[in-house]
């Protein structure tokens, strides 16, 4: 693999194009032109994608393996599970509490205190 094709695994992995350009700081069609082998990125441009997680050492070899999972992507990734994780535990919560209602109807008695 070259280091246009692995520019393009790492994008697909950091979620999409236009996210990966925002993340630089650089508009798509500029980003697009690197993906596409166009324009040769700068250093600057390399360390950028170093301090989103991408690892360059993998990114600059001729190595054909696939990128090593980067801190920070499993990070995001762990952040949208946790937050995913609340909003289910939320929603069980008032599915606990609705049952409840429920039941008190069906018995005839006052709602459980909430």
């Amino acid at each position: 693999m070259n280091f246009v094709e692995k520019l393009r695994i790492f994008a697909e992995k950091f979620g999409s194009i236009s996210t990966l350009a925002e993340a630089l700081g650089i508009a798509q069609p500029s980003l697009s032109r690197y993906l596409s082998g166009e324009v040769k990125p700068g250093l600057d441009f390399i360390m950028k994608l170093k301090d989103l997680g991408c690892d360059i050492n993998w990114l600059l070899s001729d190595s054909p393996d696939p990128p090593p999972e980067t801190n920070q992507l499993l990070q995001a990734r762990l952040k949208e599970l946790e937050e995913e994780n609340a909003r289910l535990r939320d929603s069980i919560g008032r599915f606990i509490l609705l049952a409840q209602e429920v039941e008190a109807h069906k018995k005839g008695k006052k709602k459980p205190k909430k």
